[in-house]
């Protein structure tokens, strides 16, 4: 674990060492990690909401993964991940933007509240008002149609295609006592029954408690997400979206009885009915969040009290988890906030110590944390001295733990993008120098700046405006990433070969492209640099391929 103290006093010393353009810290691995067998678990605030107008679900469409092997996502009803329709009423959605906010068990006088942020938890209580709306089905868990479209026309094409083998995880949460929970339920793929699920005693067994998933089940935990024991067949519907239904096995109401859907997870398996290799992407984001609750260790006790435990955390880590041997990346992505340089390395550093005591506690045997730094954003004072030191502050935080510790990584859009604010006419001259006429994601192309005309964020200048802005700083960051992961791609191509040779021996003796670790001089160390490298590393598409982005 990180020591606090000793970040906050040895971190002063690396302050003043940074050069104002250097947009990454220790991201040498990442461009391979991410391109092979990785689970990438974004946390974030509504930065990091699971939609493809936010930068990192994006990256699912920009950046060239050879294989998204799983999606999880939390029950929210707006996603391009996983939604979660409810079929009966009335149903109650566990979010900020709610009246009641976090406040679950809400027929129960007693209050109480959950506030891990998993983007949706939604609840029915089966009284005599409750009604199935005459078809048995409570819940759809689905691949929006919009969600396949986008991600289909992206780098990496559909998440799944007719004849692929999925499996699907159900998560939920058991309320504080268990016999008010729901007994059973039928799951249905699309519509075919494919087994049922006894919430309350046919749990999937817990790592972190030295139980064994894969042997038995235990009853569920109260309080806490748990999952299905069994994880079921998905492959009805690979042609249209994929949907999971959850149906009452015998008439619910006036049962008084909670049901708390938290979302799934949809994995690819092979003949054997073993987890394929691939990018494993999840969250843990909500639409109001902020750095407030991340690494407090404390439960929320209201119902818009965003802090969340350890334990929380950790039940929700361990039984989203398809194979712990699998490499995990905890990628932080928040928007930047009113701190200073000492209070954002504290912050970072308390994030990243309950991650790495929840991944320890469930056993992950390699983590990895990566900090991004976003776009420049409206705050009070745009554009203004001030806001660019916090900015700055946040940046040299998370590029000063990235310096100490060889598991933590970081980024800057911000730096990438020459702390521009994408707003308006103003910013037309950078996208047209750095290329973005010509601007390629996948089967997607733009002349962006004609698009946008600059304004690339909401109303607000927070969020990006769109699929296409957030397509875009995905893009950005994922330069970031090649870039630091690839510096031996000289003709930048995805591939370093006889092209790149040449133009390493073009430069021999010289400061220029060839120089690879950028000590002055182009000259043996860098030919090994190149040959240590040969072969595939991080395809690019335009403009990052053109000299109008990488200069001549």
């Amino acid at each position: 674990m990180i020591s606090s103290l000793t970040i906050i006093t040895s971190t002063v010393l690396l302050l003043s060492g940074y050069e104002n353009n250097q947009t990454s810290m220790g991201l040498e691995n990442m461009a391979q990690t991410l391109r092979g067998d990785v689970r990438l678990v974004v946390l974030g605030d509504s930065f990091s909401a699971p939609y493809f107008a936010r930068v990192p679900p994006a990256g699912l469409l920009c950046w060239p993964i050879p294989n998204i092997s799983a999606l999880g996502g939390g029950a929210t009803i707006n996603s391009s991940v996983i939604t979660t329709t409810p079929l009966c009423s009335p149903v109650s959605k566990i979010i900020s933007s709610d009246t009641l906010g976090y406040k679950v068990e809400r027929s129960t006088s007693s209050n109480s509240y959950f506030t891990l942020p998993t983007f949706g938890l939604q609840e029915i209580y089966t009284s005599d008002t409750f009604n199935d709306l005459g078809n048995n089905r409570l819940f759809s868990f689905q691949q929006p149609p919009t969600g396949k479209l986008l991600l289909g026309s992206g780098l990496h094409g559909h998440f799944a295609r007719e004849g692929d083998n999925l499996l699907f995880r159900f998560l939920y949460r058991c309320p504080s006592d268990p016999l008010t929970q729901v007994e059973e339920v039928n799951i249905l793929d699309s519509y075919q029954n494919v087994g049922t699920i006894q919430l309350r005693n046919g749990a999937r067994p817990l790592w972190h408690l030295g139980e064994d998933p894969n042997n038995g089940t235990r009853d569920a935990v109260p309080r806490q997400i748990n999952a299905s024991a069994v994880d079921f067949p998905a492959n009805n519907s690979t042609t249209g979206y994929l949907s999971m239904i959850l149906e009452q096995v015998s008439p619910l109401a006036s049962t008084n009885l909670y049901f708390e859907p938290a979302g799934g997870v949809y994995y690819h398996i092979d003949e054997e009915d073993n987890r394929k290799p691939g990018l494993y992407y999840n969250q843990i984001a909500d639409g109001s969040w902020s750095f407030f609750g991340f690494g407090c260790d404390t439960e929320g006790a209201g119902t818009h009290d965003k802090k969340f435990s350890l334990e929380q955390f950790t039940y929700w880590l361990d039984v989203g988890t398809l194979e712990r041997t699998q490499p995990t990346v905890f990628m932080w992505y928040l928007a930047p906030e009113n701190l200073s340089y000492s209070n954002a390395t504290l912050q970072f550093t308390n994030m990243i110590e309950q991650a790495d005591e929840a991944a320890n506690l469930v056993g992950l045997t390699s983590v990895e944390h990566f900090i991004v730094i976003s776009h420049l954003i409206e705050m009070w004072q745009h554009d203004s001295e001030s806001v660019h030191q916090l900015f700055m502050n946040q940046q040299n935080a998370a590029y000063d733990l990235a310096a100490m510790h060889s598991n933590i990584s970081a980024a800057s859009i911000y730096a990438a993008t020459d702390k521009t604010l994408f707003n308006g006419a103003k910013a037309v001259p950078w996208l047209i120098e750095h290329g973005f006429d010509n601007f390629e994601y996948g089967n997607n192309y733009l002349d962006l700046p004609d698009f946008s005309n600059g304004d690339l964020l909401d109303l607000s200048n927070v969020h990006p405006k769109g699929v296409e802005s957030a397509a875009f700083y995905a893009a950005i960051l994922g330069d970031i990433i090649r870039d630091a992961g690839c510096p031996a791609d000289l003709k930048p191509d995805g591939l370093i070969d006889i092209e790149d040779l040449l133009l390493l021996i073009n430069g021999w003796g010289a400061d220029g492209i060839g120089d690879i670790n950028n000590d002055g001089t182009t000259d043996i160390t860098d030919l090994l640099f190149l040959f240590n490298d040969w072969g595939e590393c991080w395809p690019v598409q335009a403009p990052f391929n053109t000299p109008a982005f990488r200069g001549p």
